[in-house]
Protein backbone atom coordinates (compact mmCIF):
# COMPACT_ATOMS: atom_id res chain seq x y z
CA UNK A 1 0.00 0.00 0.00
CA UNK A 2 1.28 3.29 -1.11
CA UNK A 3 1.54 6.40 1.27
CA UNK A 4 -0.96 8.36 -1.06
CA UNK A 5 -3.57 5.34 -0.82
CA UNK A 6 -3.39 5.34 3.24
CA UNK A 7 -3.59 8.72 3.02
CA UNK A 8 -6.80 8.73 0.97
CA UNK A 9 -8.20 5.62 3.71
CA UNK A 10 -7.37 8.10 6.34
CA UNK A 11 -9.49 10.98 5.19
CA UNK A 12 -12.42 8.96 4.57
CA UNK A 13 -12.39 8.07 8.36
CA UNK A 14 -14.77 9.67 10.34
CA UNK A 15 -13.50 12.64 12.13
CA UNK A 16 -12.89 11.15 15.62
CA UNK A 17 -11.22 8.43 14.39
CA UNK A 18 -8.72 10.90 12.27
CA UNK A 19 -8.34 12.51 15.75
CA UNK A 20 -7.51 9.16 17.62
CA UNK A 21 -4.72 8.33 14.80
CA UNK A 22 -3.51 11.76 14.73
CA UNK A 23 -2.72 11.46 18.44
CA UNK A 24 -1.70 7.40 17.98
CA UNK A 25 1.02 8.36 15.48
CA UNK A 26 2.31 12.25 17.24
CA UNK A 27 2.58 10.07 20.69
CA UNK A 28 4.94 7.68 18.50
CA UNK A 29 7.57 10.27 17.80
CA UNK A 30 10.38 9.69 19.97
CA UNK A 31 11.12 13.45 20.85
CA UNK A 32 8.72 15.88 19.50
CA UNK A 33 9.49 18.40 21.22
CA UNK A 34 13.06 18.56 19.21
CA UNK A 35 10.96 18.84 15.89
CA UNK A 36 12.08 21.83 13.71
CA UNK A 37 9.70 24.39 13.65
CA UNK A 38 8.69 26.18 9.81
CA UNK A 39 10.18 29.75 10.12
CA UNK A 40 6.77 31.10 10.06
CA UNK A 41 5.88 29.43 13.24
CA UNK A 42 9.21 30.54 14.99
CA UNK A 43 8.63 34.40 13.48
CA UNK A 44 4.81 34.47 15.35
CA UNK A 45 6.11 32.34 18.22
CA UNK A 46 8.71 34.85 18.93
CA UNK A 47 6.57 37.86 18.30
CA UNK A 48 3.76 36.69 20.73
CA UNK A 49 6.67 36.00 23.35
CA UNK A 50 7.88 39.87 22.84
CA UNK A 51 4.21 40.76 22.97
CA UNK A 52 3.87 39.52 26.22
CA UNK A 53 7.06 40.39 27.46
CA UNK A 54 6.18 44.68 27.11
CA UNK A 55 2.56 44.19 27.97
CA UNK A 56 2.23 44.87 32.17
CA UNK A 57 -1.09 43.56 32.01
CA UNK A 58 -3.88 44.02 34.07
CA UNK A 59 -4.59 43.53 37.70
CA UNK A 60 -6.23 40.66 39.46
CA UNK A 61 -8.59 42.38 41.61
CA UNK A 62 -9.21 44.80 38.17
CA UNK A 63 -9.97 41.90 35.98
CA UNK A 64 -12.36 40.26 38.68
CA UNK A 65 -14.56 43.62 39.12
CA UNK A 66 -15.04 43.42 35.27
CA UNK A 67 -16.27 39.87 35.07
CA UNK A 68 -18.22 39.66 38.18
CA UNK A 69 -18.82 43.38 39.08
CA UNK A 70 -21.56 42.40 42.50
CA UNK A 71 -18.74 40.10 43.77
CA UNK A 72 -16.92 41.47 46.52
Amino acid sequence: MTKAEIQRQVLELPEHERLELADTIWASLENPDALELPAWQRELLDERLSASETDEGRDWEEIRAEIWPSFK
